[in-house]
């Protein structure tokens, strides 16, 4: 008895095992890390399509020979074919090169697919077929392979002038890529490296990820780093803003008056201040956000000594309708303790207010204080401390948790918002 050849999945699998090995290891990369802003990644999972697809068409051709089945798929197979492969090295191109003219860049790739689409109708202009499934080439069955010669020459191109640009990394790999894809074409041609083409692109898309990958991780860290650096300049002008020299002064003296008149009130305020002090202290040495109950609560010190200290009241207003969300220390005082000085204590007759609100809005936690001041005219001195305090608050609140502030004036009184991303709740 004769066997009759026959393909099965299995053979499918171990002619192409390498290549979808590799494939299934980029589309891996792509999807665990597609957090990280990788440059071209679109095209990178164009091309794992693409490839994927060119295996199927070689294991097409097996089966329409080994079943003999219509010459009709060999023509479309053989489309795909020339088709596919200038537009991988296209794709390539574009994923490296910041082309500016696509549609000219296209046009080489435009003409030959209008001419490998006009050959499924047997116009023999590239390819062809005889009955017994023997393969024919045209007077321009070389176009497809000059289209992708010129594309991977584009790209050889470039990559000089990106080594000449002082971009030695992206020319060098750009260079690779141009170099083993002509010897690839070459070798697909003339018979040492026939087959080989699908293996060698998705060999390339996992160097070429790996690289933009590092420069990736390399610009997060510098990013980090610049960031921290930030964080620590704000951390010493916090300092001086904060240890401001009057209103420690203002306190002393209010305790000094104290000791005579109410020895308890003065060893109350005593522990206010200490507790103040110390909260300023740790808040200086502190990379963590900390809860918004531990910032209010300092909060309410410093408004226990300014009450103390002043002979103007005010009352301050509270509407907490969300309050289990952390924040970045040192965030909501000195909001308050601006809303107090420049707002609430400029109304004399002891009517001003502060009022703090929280609630929750589409995705952010909203953080409102808000004050009723006259609108008097602030010295330069004020301004400058003022200003100062609040871009402070405004670059930690970026750096720390990606939050943002922003300030509105009126005939009656400021407001100043601050918005926390939702997932900073407790």
């Amino acid at each position: 008895m004769v066997s009759v050849e026959t393909y099965t999945l299995m053979d499918y699998v171990t002619q192409n095992y390498v290549t979808l090995l590799v494939l299934a290891a980029m589309a891996t990369l792509l999807a665990v890390n597609h957090k990280m802003q990788i440059q071209g990644r679109h095209y990178m999972w164009c091309i794992i399509g693409i490839v994927f697809g060119i295996t199927l068409l070689e294991a097409l051709e097996d089966i329409c020979d080994i079943y003999h089945l219509s010459v009709r798929i060999l023509y479309i197979k053989t489309a795909c074919i020339y088709w596919i492969y200038p537009l991988i090295a296209l794709l390539e191109l574009f994923m490296i090169v910041p082309i500016q003219r696509k549609v000219l860049t296209c046009i080489p790739y435009c003409i030959n697919f209008i001419l490998v689409t006009a050959d499924l109708f047997g116009t023999g202009i590239i390819y062809g077929f005889e009955a017994d499934h023997s393969f024919t080439g045209g007077p321009c069955r070389m176009l497809p392979i000059l289209v992708l010669c010129f594309y991977v020459l584009l790209l050889g191109i470039h990559s000089v002038l990106i080594l000449q640009s002082g971009y030695r990394s992206k020319g060098v790999i750009a260079l690779f890529m141009a170099g083993t894809s002509i010897l690839t074409a070459i070798g697909e041609e003339v018979g040492f490296a026939r087959g080989t083409g699908e293996t060698v692109t998705a060999v390339e898309m996992v160097i070429y990820y790996f690289f933009l990958s590092a420069i990736n991780y390399s610009k997060a860290q510098e990013t980090l780093n610049n960031s921290r650096l930030e964080l620590e300049r704000q951390r010493l002008r916090l300092l001086v803003v904060q240890m401001q020299p009057h209103f420690i002064f203002n306190v002393l003296a209010t305790i000094q008056s104290l000791c005579y008149t109410d020895s308890e009130a003065a060893a109350d305020c005593i522990d206010v201040f200490g507790d103040y002090l110390r909260a300023n202290i740790s808040s200086l040495s502190s990379d963590e956000p900390i809860s918004f109950a531990a910032e209010l609560a300092h909060s309410e010190q410093y408004i226990q000594l300014e009450k103390a200290s002043t002979d103007v009241n005010f009352n301050v207003i509270y509407d907490l309708r969300v309050q289990d969300f952390k924040i970045p220390p040192l965030t909501i005082q000195p909001i308050v303790e601006n809303a107090i000085k420049h707002g609430a204590l400029t109304r004399r007759d002891g009517t001003g207010f502060v009022k703090i609100k929280t609630e929750e809005q589409d995705g952010w936690i909203i953080i409102t204080v808000t004050d009723n001041g006259t609108g008097a005219a602030l010295t330069p001195k004020q301004k400058e401390h003022q200003s100062v305090g609040i871009e402070n608050v405004r670059q930690r609140l970026e750096i720390q948790c990606g939050g943002k502030l922003s300030m509105q004036f009126s005939d009656k009184g400021a407001s100043t918002v601050i918005s926390i991303p939702k997932h900073f709740r407790i």
